[in-house]
């Protein structure tokens, strides 16, 4: 969790939803069309994160073809005695965690690549800085539900212990 929660705190504040209403204030200055561009480039890491979740949710639902050749990576989760909602924000959380971690493998080919155009590179770092703040979101919302959940059920100790450490698998 340090790893996101740095990534977190360097990257810009202004990408998701809560910033599409941000770009009326600043189109009053001169970085205003800054702003609006910015505000295009979350709209569409919200696109892929719509797509991420869905791939996510579909994997972690029953009867799915995705379900049962990912039944290896929610093995342990399907064998706790966790409730099915509990379950379902587990597998959520795994898949946004690996999909951040498949970002940041592409994040550093990327700062890599020597050879690459420099504006080229600077763009392609945005786009994945930008994918990664809004599945970062996701993320924490999804943690947040899931502690709130936990409380709202009435999970005995062992139960969320074993939430808890499923989580950050």
């Amino acid at each position: 969790m340090k790893l996101l929660d740095s990534l977190a705190s360097a990257l810009p504040p202004a990408t998701g939803p809560a910033s599409a209403g941000g770009g009326r204030a600043a189109a009053g200055n001169a970085a205003g069309s800054a702003a609006a561009d910015a505000s295009a480039s979350a709209w569409a890491s919200i696109s892929e994160l719509g797509r991420a979740l869905s791939r996510a949710a579909s994997a972690a639902s029953p009867g799915t073809s995705g379900a049962s050749g990912a039944s290896g990576r929610y093995q342990d989760i399907d064998d706790s005695d966790l409730p099915d909602a509990v379950k379902h924000l587990l597998r959520m959380i795994r898949d946004l965690r690996e999909r951040l971690a498949e970002l940041m493998r592409e994040l550093q080919a990327v700062q890599a690549d020597q050879g690459m155009d420099p504006e080229v590179r600077r763009a392609r770092l945005l786009r994945i800085q930008a994918q990664m703040s809004a599945l970062n979101g996701a993320l924490m919302m999804a943690t947040r539900k899931l502690a709130g959940l936990m409380r709202e059920m009435a999970l005995d100790q062992a139960q969320q212990m074993a939430a808890a450490q499923l989580a950050l698998k």
